[in-house]
């Protein structure tokens, strides 16, 4: 009886997926299938409102194409809704090389609309069973990572940004908890049709996690979810001698130890070499006899160290204090940077359209929001312009990457990517459209229209120009090549000297004497050469030692929103006249 039972089973099974496969049987709980293959909404299912708006379609709502795979289903869309799907896509980094293999169309159709009532959560954080992502047409979303809303700009998501599309790409659990901050309606693509798009024979996967991985960390650097010192801009030390003894992250030592354990080692082979070949008639702990032929040979070695000692020591200091000033200066000039653009809010603030009740009118807010989000994007894409772990944001997928995250507009994206803004360089582009957005309201009486504050503006952005160009103008010129070199050759001389030349004076002390000069004087070059690369652009170190530039940024977008919300409420009444 088993066995026929089993056989009965089996046919059944086989019948069935011949079916599935030929299209005489589907399963569609939330669909109605037609004959042109579109799939559109039963009017029984449930949309809107929830949380959990829809069950996700199964593989068992695919079709079979050429190559044997799973299509994924698709789904009626209007025009326009089509029209805005595609042109997300085309924009975002992830899905050009899905464009490039002519399935926009396909990708465009597999996406279903769902809404969410405010307060509903989409995803959070951990989530492993919602395989799905989002197109946000309409309302924002709140970004939080446990349990603390991240800072600024980069908190909300707003159209046309996705949502949850690196957990499907990287298969990992959702990094964030993403909630309904208004209402929102959104365009979803489930994973079976987001892998069936993404293994298209032009796709190239692997390149595109890397790109994006390489994009995110440093979005993640400059909107505070990775922070290299805790949130301050260098890392700080306590005065205690306990504490400075006890630390060794991020010190010299951690990186010139290994400089000197191999100066010890060498001196250590060379004792040895002596004890075995030479025959020494001290004892080890001793002061070599300086009567020994091989000593006696040594001693002017000796002397002639002492004299390269005075050298070394003198240039090495001075090298060191040359390589200070320019990292003091670069850090001040980031400051300078950074009060400009404050002198520009405090600026318009404090002199943009008002109403009766010393209130900002619409136009008025609007262009304070206008030049605090340029002045941010001037900000990030200095940085992106001198720091090469930044670089990759000012590149054509960088930015995209930012638009599909909501930290740029459409508008902006097109006129940063076109052929003659990328010429001129992002920064510069955004630090016109705020001398251009200026005038524009003096024109039309948004700010008032007189020579002072005219002259006042362009001479804060003429300075901020100009202290911006100052930044490549020190790197590039930071220490001439024969100096740097003469330096790293006069150190390595002495220090090669050095396990031969103490032994003649300390013995077997020359061990460890031999490490603490190593470790102090390759520890200064060191030193020199880490703060002559003020954005660890040369990647010297191995730890982390320089500026963090994300907080940089970061405290410049805080500086674009806080004039607007000094100058909100005044506990007098105006009588500008605009």
């Amino acid at each position: 009886m088993g066995i026929i039972f089993f056989t009965i089973v089996a046919y059944a099974t086989t019948y069935l997926a011949d079916a599935f496969q030929s299209g005489h049987i589907r399963f569609s709980s939330l669909h109605v299938v037609s004959k042109d293959n579109v799939h559109r909404p039963n009017p029984l299912s449930i949309r809107g409102g929830s949380s959990q708006p829809t069950a996700l379609l199964s593989s068992q709502n695919f079709d079979l194409d050429s190559n044997d795979r799973a299509q994924p289903i698709r789904f009626e869309r209007t025009e326009e809704e089509r029209a805005y799907i595609e042109s997300v896509l085309r924009t975002n980094v992830l899905f050009q090389d899905v464009v490039r293999q002519g399935s926009l169309i396909d990708l465009a159709t597999a996406f279903d609309r769902v809404e969410y009532k405010k307060g509903d959560v989409i995803f959070s954080q951990g989530d492993t069973d919602k395989d799905f992502m989002l197109i946000l047409e309409e309302g924002e979303c709140k970004i939080t990572i446990d349990g603390e809303e991240i800072e600024g700009m980069y908190s909300t998501m707003r159209p046309p940004a996705m949502v949850g599309e690196l957990a499907l790409l990287m298969d990992k659990d959702r990094a964030a908890t993403v909630t309904a901050k208004t209402n929102v309606v959104a365009f979803r693509l489930d994973r079976a049709s987001f892998k069936y798009f993404m293994k298209g024979p032009l796709v190239k996967a692997d390149d595109i996690k890397t790109d994006i991985k390489k994009i995110d960390q440093v979005i993640d650097q400059v909107s505070g979810v990775k922070t290299r010192y805790g949130g301050d801009i260098i890392r700080q030390f306590k005065p205690s001698r306990r504490w400075l003894w006890g630390t060794w992250h991020g010190t010299i030592l951690q990186q010139s130890w290994k400089a000197a354990a191999a100066s010890m080692l060498v001196s250590t082979c060379f004792i040895a070499a002596l004890g075995f070949f030479c025959r020494p008639t001290w004892a080890p702990g001793q002061i070599p006899d300086p009567t020994f032929p091989v000593i006696s040979r040594l001693i002017p070695l000796a002397k002639l160290w002492h004299y390269l000692m005075t050298i070394t020591t003198f240039i090495l200091t001075f090298f060191l204090s040359q390589a200070y000033t320019l990292w003091r200066n670069m850090y001040d000039t980031t400051r300078k940077i950074q009060g400009r653009l404050n002198d520009i809010g405090l600026l318009i603030a404090s002199t943009v359209e008002r109403d009766d009740k010393g209130k900002y009118t619409a136009r008025g807010e609007a262009l304070l929001d206008d030049i605090g989000n340029y002045s941010r994007l001037f900000h990030l894409f200095c940085f992106a312009n001198i720091s090469k772990k930044f670089q990759v944001l000012s590149t054509k997928r960088g930015m995209s990457r930012m638009l599909s995250r909501g930290i740029i507009s459409r508008q902006e994206y097109n006129a940063l990517t076109c052929p003659s803004s990328t010429n001129g360089g992002p920064h510069n582009v955004c630090l016109t459209w705020i001398l251009i957005k200026c005038l524009t309201a003096m024109k039309d009486k948004t700010l008032p229209n007189d020579h002072a504050l005219r002259d006042m503006l362009f001479h804060k952005l003429c300075d901020l120009r100009g202290t911006f160009a100052g930044i490549s103008d020190q790197l590039n010129g930071r220490i001439p090549l024969a100096y740097a070199h003469f330096v790293q050759v006069l150190v390595d001389s002495f220090m090669l000297i050095a396990p031969f030349a103490l032994y003649s004076e300390l013995g077997l002390w020359s061990i460890p004497a031999v490490g603490l000069l190593t470790l102090f004087y390759t520890g200064l070059l060191d030193l020199a050469k880490i703060l002559l690369d003020p954005l660890d652009n040369d990647e010297f170190y191995e730890a982390f030692v320089n500026v963090d530039i994300g907080v940089l940024i970061r405290e410049g977008n805080t500086g674009s929103t806080r004039w607007k919300y000094s100058a909100e409420m005044l506990p007098f009444a105006t009588n500008f006249e605009s």
